[in-house]
């Protein structure tokens, strides 16, 4: 052995060298566990980021802009102002200008943006953008719907359309009438695709040269605070600008904001769930390096009574746990980019709405999560360092060289009780296993945290994958949905000669219905109410939400669960309400979606407990003061886009509209004043025959809709009835339910594959670290069998504990999870993750089994 020593090498080299031989096993375990860990918390976390992505692109384009925020009725000057705001990263401007008009009919709202209101806050939620936003008076830009509407299937940049273009300003005539226009661009806008609206762009030259100015406008806000509530936001400009009469901040959740609470629940739970994750992972490395604990401080005791300096051991041992960290964690960057890089755009192939854009790979290749991994692995290597220096400096080198866990735990003042040896027959195995695993209780209870905490995890991600699959969302959906068209019915209101007692929806069509489907149809219901004329009274209490008067309002009857769900949320959030008028006496609730501010609480109760007044349709042009109003009392507003409202079913989606909801005993007795309208019918029907019956409904709607557009004049361009189909939605959404489904089922296939790891390193390194105590016990007389039932024995207590743990406290978790996400996500189901369970415990029982004799095997083939 010496003719071999270098006598060139350092002592600190010798060591170096010593000590990596040495512990060999112990290296190879805690590299392979930093290489898993940093790919790990890199994968999951980038699997999470691409999630969000999808879904902020969604939430984005289903908007039709990428801002939450607003100021309405703004000015130039306060958009100067806004921007010297440190949180606000952009301001834009946007003005609702005008309108295109086809037979007194609008079917395009114009709209004028400044260059950053375009290119930063509405472009990026439109597709397939052709051309240029417009820069010359006559230029105009229009979505392939309005194109379509106009018959235009082929546009081409720079054509001539004749259009008849109004301002919305009534008083101002210059510019307006039919005239030419050259279209600048078109694109594809994926919001309201079952509306017939949409909405085209003018240039700013035009609003000039016409007379029409910024003031006042919309003001357009992208800041910093994607994770924050509306209210949050809202309250933040209110106490930062000073608001004239008339302007309001007006800030929807961000898509951000909605894209996380849609799957975990809330931000703060994302962040609950992300701390676990790394407490996990932290528990994986931390659980090795304890395990060898007993082994490393005995070896350094010993190099310190031959005469080795405490600061030579600690800068070997340094060294050595350094070197591990950064190839481990090379590794790791290693194998996270071939997932990233490899595996993860494959399962991003396919896009929703129809592959209308995609992700790049440089944009779900985020180094930050890198980072994140690596500091975590320093992270745990230090703690576990610092665990081991503290115990070598505060141990003497005697008292470290004869270490072991279960002496230096107690306490050195308290007499050590004598023990009787409890022979245990012909299984002296069990009775060892035992004694090994309690004789340090700290690191008994330390290991079986880590072993619960990832197979919890597991069993979370599982619980969260089933609960938020959008194809919960369209279960609870009828089968098929038939209504009038918003656009139909303001039309015909606004242009009917004759609107007294006029049903939209009407005897004839529902015979037609049953006919077609006989005795299949289950579950019909229908969204019933009134489309009344606003009373003076009426309009001053709808006067005080943004746009109110401009929106039309109507009366809607809810059923007793409905009420329910409602007065539940009322309480809940402390609203302000007069629910006793509401139930009883003629009350009715306003809905609106978010067209009123938060801080004007004060106003609004003033308006509460105040009279609407009401009247019937009547032909355009009647004298309404020889009519005699019906009355409502106002008991209160309410917001549908608020977090956690209840699902009710409502007309047009509540979108766009003031719904006055009133309850069943109200509608009743309006109805014998009001004409009663029903809004649209929802139904199920058999399975079996969906898509028969799917095909008879169609071309009843479009021989209603050819009856309609021939009555008055329309032909292919408003329709008076629609048709959704579920299997239809499902349909369209598949591609972005199954790449939701599979980046979620990778999340939660990682987090369970750590589950196992985490028991399986636990295992490994406990045997591999007792190769001299099985020595021992095979000179004194215990055979390979009995050893091997020693550490099944082990392993099956491991096991038993942990489906206890996961049975009571596990469940525990489950349970308090599922109703957390019961609240924050409408349409979550709970499904109990039996399945994941079951497979889980199944796998950890074989690996307890079979796994140490394999490696029991394989390290006495070494030692021979």
């Amino acid at each position: 052995m010496m003719e071999n020593y270098d006598y060139n090498k350092s002592a600190e080299k010798v060591l170096m060298d010593a000590s990596r031989e040495k512990n060999h096993n112990r290296n190879l375990l805690l590299f392979i566990v930093i290489t898993i860990t940093v790919g790990v918390i890199f994968s999951v976390f980038s699997l999470v980021y691409g999630k969000m992505q999808i879904d902020i692109h969604k939430n984005i384009k289903t908007e039709g802009t990428v801002v939450s925020t607003y100021i309405e009725n703004g000015t130039e000057d306060m958009a100067q102002l806004l921007t010297q705001l440190p949180y606000i990263e952009a301001v834009g401007k946007e003005k609702f200008a005008g309108k295109l008009l086809d037979d007194s009919v609008k079917y395009c709202d114009c709209v004028i943006t400044d260059m950053v209101g375009f290119e930063k806050m509405i472009s990026p939620a439109f597709t397939n953008i052709t051309g240029t936003y417009p820069k010359k008076e006559n230029e105009i830009m229009l979505s392939t719907k309005t194109l379509q509407y106009l018959g235009i299937k082929n546009p081409v940049v720079g054509m001539e359309i004749e259009l008849d273009f109004y301002w919305n300003d009534i008083f101002n005539t210059s510019g307006t009438g039919m005239q030419k226009f050259l279209l600048s661009g078109y694109f594809t806008e994926y919001q309201n695709q079952t509306s017939g609206a949409s909405m085209a762009f003018f240039s700013e030259e035009c609003m000039e040269k016409n007379g029409v100015k910024w003031d006042p406008c919309r003001i357009l806000i992208d800041h910093t605070k994607k994770y924050s509530s509306s209210s949050q936001i809202e309250h933040m400009l209110t106490n930062d600008i000073k608001l004239n009469d008339g302007q309001r901040i007006i800030s929807m959740n961000p898509a951000e904001y909605r894209a996380i609470s849609g799957m975990m629940g809330s931000y703060g739970f994302a962040i609950f769930f992300s701390v676990v994750v790394l407490l996990s992972m932290f528990l994986f490395i931390y659980n090795i390096l304890n395990i060898s604990l007993e082994k490393d401080l005995q070896r350094h005791g010993l190099l310190q009574v031959i005469g080795v300096e405490q600061k030579q051991n600690i800068k070997v041992m340094n060294c050595e746990i350094l070197r591990i960290g950064l190839t481990g964690s090379i590794a790791g960057t290693v194998l996270g980019a071939v997932f990233i890089w490899g595996i993860m755009p494959l399962l991003l192939e396919k896009m929703y709405a129809e592959n209308t854009w995609k992700l790049d790979r440089m944009v779900l290749f985020q180094p930050k999560l890198f980072i994140l991994a690596i500091v975590l692995v320093i992270l745990v290597l230090g703690v576990a360092m610092g665990c081991l220096k503290r115990k070598m400096r505060k141990l003497s080198p005697l008292e470290c060289m004869k270490y072991t866990e279960s002496v230096t735990y107690q306490k050195s003042r308290k007499k050590t009780k004598i023990k009787k040896f409890h022979s245990w027959g012909k299984n002296p195995e069990s009775y060892l296993a035992k004694k090994y695993l309690f004789r340090n209780k700290k690191t008994f209870w330390l290991t079986s945290l880590s072993l619960w905490l990832g197979c919890e995890l597991a069993l979370y991600s599982a619980v969260i994958l089933n609960g938020v699959d959008l194809q919960n969302y369209y279960s609870k959906e009828p089968d098929f949905q038939i209504g009038i068209t918003e656009e139909a019915c303001n039309y015909l209101i606004e242009s009917s000669p004759d609107t007294k007692n006029m049903h939209f929806f009407p005897d004839s069509l529902m015979n037609d219905i049953e006919t077609a489907i006989g005795n299949e149809i289950h579950s019909a219901e229908n969204i019933k109410g009134f489309y009344p004329i606003i009373g003076k009274n009426g309009k001053e209490n709808i006067k005080i939400l943004i746009d109110g008067e401009k929106l039309p309002t109507v009366i809607q009857a809810v059923d007793t669960r409905e009420q329910e769900a409602i007065k539940n949320f009322i309480k809940r959030n402390d609203k302000l309400m007069n629910w006793e008028q509401f139930q009883n006496f003629h009350g009715a609730i306003v809905l609106h979606d978010h067209k009123m501010s938060e801080y004007i609480a004060g106003p609004v109760q003033n308006y509460i407990g105040t009279e609407m007044e009401f009247y019937d349709l009547v032909p355009v042009g009647t004298e309404m003061s020889s009519l005699v109003p019906e009355k409502l009392v106002n008991c209160g507003y309410l917001d549908i886009t608020e977090d956690n409202f209840p699902e009710i079913e409502l007309c047009w989606d509540g979108k766009n509209i003031n719904i006055l909801l009133v309850t069943e005993a109200t509608y009743d007795w309006l109805a014998k004043k009001l004409t009663p309208q029903i809004f649209e019918i929802q139904f199920n029907v058999d399975k079996n025959h969906e898509s028969v019956i799917r095909e008879r409904l169609n071309q009843i709607i479009r021989n209603y809709n050819m009856e309609f557009q021939s009555k008055y004049g329309h032909v292919d361009k408003l329709n008076l009835f629609y048709l959704d189909s579920k299997s239809e939605c499902l349909l369209k959404e598949q591609n972005y339910i199954q790449t939701s489904r599979w980046i979620l089922m990778s999340i939660s296939g990682i987090l369970i594959f750590i589950g196992i790891m985490n028991f399986a390193n636990t295992r490994i390194s406990d045997i591999m670290f007792r190769q001299r105590e099985c020595n021992i016990l095979e000179n004194v007389g215990m055979t390979k069998k009995q050893q091997y039932r020693m550490f099944v024995t082990e392993g099956l207590f491991y096991w038993l504990l942990l489906c206890g743990l996961l049975m009571s406290f596990g469940n525990l978790g489950i349970c308090i999870m599922q109703w957390y996400m019961k609240i924050q996500i409408p349409y979550y189901v709970f499904h109990y993750p039996i399945k994941e369970m079951i497979a889980l415990m199944v796998l950890l029982l074989l690996f307890s089994i079979i796994f140490p004799g394999v490696i029991y095997k394989k390290l006495k083939y070494k030692r021979k």
